[in-house]
């Protein structure tokens, strides 16, 4: 006993022990822990893969731990699980952040004195290889995910925890290391980064019936353990989405939707009609976004003599070359009840001669029949185009254009790399380029319609329509729900059949000499 100790008059010993009762009886380990509604559904789940997504303070985290802890102990209270030792890991987002101010901090607060070598989390803790062993031979790996990825390689594991979304290739890297023992895999995140890899491969597959991935959500409000008061507080001062994000757990677009007013429901509400052949009075138009490993898209739209688009078709493939798609977009012209486009529109980077080649993706297309004239490729004022149509009902989309209409509710405003750089620098002018190709083609198209000034009157008729009754609708001028002194006269007198000295006979260089 120390000097100090010797000195130490009865009360003082006395007090001591009696802190120190309290601290064991009151520390609230695994033993001790009474999880909620959302955190028994999560140590219940006998999938090999869960996906705990929830905002911040719901509990996620304390559940993930103390799941981890369950599985070291070979004692878990909702499903059997090895009891011999095993070998675990946790992966988080970084070591300083991640490992020293979350993870093992958790893991101190969970694990009962009992489990650790010789009581003491310093005979325990091995600092070097970031591991934690229990008295029973377990161990349990500490990584982050700014290691890099050969790390992550090694001999296999029981169970991996990641903390937060990992990066897609060092998730798979660790759910190699699952092959030989089965083991599960869990993430435990708020989906501050949007919608991403996660959402695509997991989150969407883990909805769908019969899947071997388990997805439990939950709202900061369902943890019975944190006030209101206290939610309040955290959730001041936070933008829409973000508060989505962090405290419903909801997946958002980070950087933010480039389509906000689109909607897939029905008129009035919304965007989406049954599929239709828009009257063959109408003005149509075709539009290109090209690519080969990446998808091209053509679309095709119509325009009313008030000036409603209605896109009504679309072809969304890889993998093919210009004569193919060629042969089919004729094909989809011929279908009955349809004609051919008065106007085909793309990408002006189409006019780019191939280095090998020496002919352009246009020059290609004409040889195959398709004259394309170049669209205007200004990304914001093409996407504030979009939008205002959507705004004034002057865009309908038709339930068939599946890619086009999935990506309207998708694509976003490319963000920066990190947190701190997306506060310190204005938002992006570019559009992120996955899930992009359809509204492309579109933007391509809506650079040649005229600009719309929006109205304080809420367009559309006031109750759903089907899509007969919306084209029956557009031929009456008395019912019609969009003024015509709103459209562009250049665009209402082209349609008319008075073709004057426009935009539209004036670039010859946009027609490349076709027309």
């Amino acid at each position: 006993m120390s000097r100090r100790k010797n000195n130490m008059g009865q009360d003082e010993l006395a007090g001591l022990f009696k802190d120190g009762l309290v601290r064991a009886t009151t520390r609230p380990t695994v033993l001790l822990y009474n999880p909620h509604e959302k955190q028994i559904r999560f140590h219940s789940s006998p999938a090999k893969g869960r996906l705990y997504i929830g905002g911040n303070r719901s509990g996620k985290t304390v559940g993930g731990i103390c799941e981890d802890i369950f599985r070291l102990r070979g004692s878990h209270p909702y499903q059997r699980v090895p009891s011999g030792p095993v070998k675990g890991r946790i992966v988080t987002v970084s070591y300083t952040e991640g490992i020293e101010m979350i993870i093992k901090p958790e893991l101190a607060k969970w694990l009962p004195p009992s489990d650790l070598i010789n009581g003491s989390w310093e005979d325990s803790w091995q600092s070097r290889t970031r591991t934690l062993e229990l008295s029973n031979g377990s161990t349990v790996e500490l990584m982050s995910y700014d290691q890099k990825l050969e790390k992550f390689a090694g001999t296999s594991r029981d169970f991996i925890h990641f903390d937060e979304e990992p990066p897609k290739d060092i998730f798979t890297e660790c759910k190699m290391r699952l092959v030989d023992t089965g083991g599960p895999w869990y993430i435990t995140m708020t989906p501050v980064e949007g919608m991403t890899w996660v959402y695509d491969e997991l989150f969407v597959p883990g909805l769908r019936p019969g899947s071997n991935i388990d997805v439990i959500m939950i709202e900061i409000s369902e943890n019975p353990y944190i006030s209101r008061a206290e939610i309040a507080n955290v959730l001041e001062g936070l933008d829409d989405d973000e508060k989505k994000a962090r405290a419903e757990g909801k997946f958002v677009q980070i950087g933010g939707l480039a389509f906000k007013p689109f909607s897939p429901l029905p008129p009035p509400r919304g965007h989406v009609i049954d599929p239709i052949i828009p009257p063959l009075s109408w003005t149509h138009y075709a539009s290109l976004d090209h690519g080969l490993n990446a998808p091209a898209c053509w679309l095709w739209h119509a325009v009313s003599p008030k000036g409603l688009v209605v896109t009504y078709d679309e072809i969304h493939e890889s993998d093919r070359i210009i004569p193919s798609l060629a042969k089919e977009y004729h094909e989809r012209n011929r279908l009955d009840g349809r004609r051919a486009p008065n106007i085909n529109v793309g990408d002006p980077s189409i006019v780019q001669r191939n280095a090998q080649t020496g002919d352009s993706i246009q020059t290609a297309y004409a040889i195959e029949g398709v004259p394309i004239a170049l669209g205007n490729n200004n990304v914001p004022i093409g996407v504030e185009k979009m939008n205002r149509y959507l705004k004034q009902g002057q865009w309908l989309i038709t339930g068939n254009c599946t890619n086009l209409i999935r990506a309207l509710q998708r694509v976003r405003w490319k963000t920066y790399e990190s947190a701190k750089k997306r506060h310190d620098n204005d938002p992006r002018e570019e559009l992120h380029r996955k899930d992009s190709h359809a509204p492309d083609s579109a933007r391509y198209f809506f650079s040649f319609m005229p600009d719309l000034r929006l109205t304080n009157a809420t367009p559309g008729p006031a109750k759903e329509m089907s899509a007969a009754d919306i084209i029956k609708q557009t031929l009456n001028p008395a019912t019609y729900y969009v003024r015509p002194e709103e459209l562009d006269m250049n665009l209402a007198d082209h349609l008319a059949g008075r073709r004057n000295n426009t935009e539209w006979t004036t670039i010859d260089e946009h027609l490349g000499g076709i027309w």
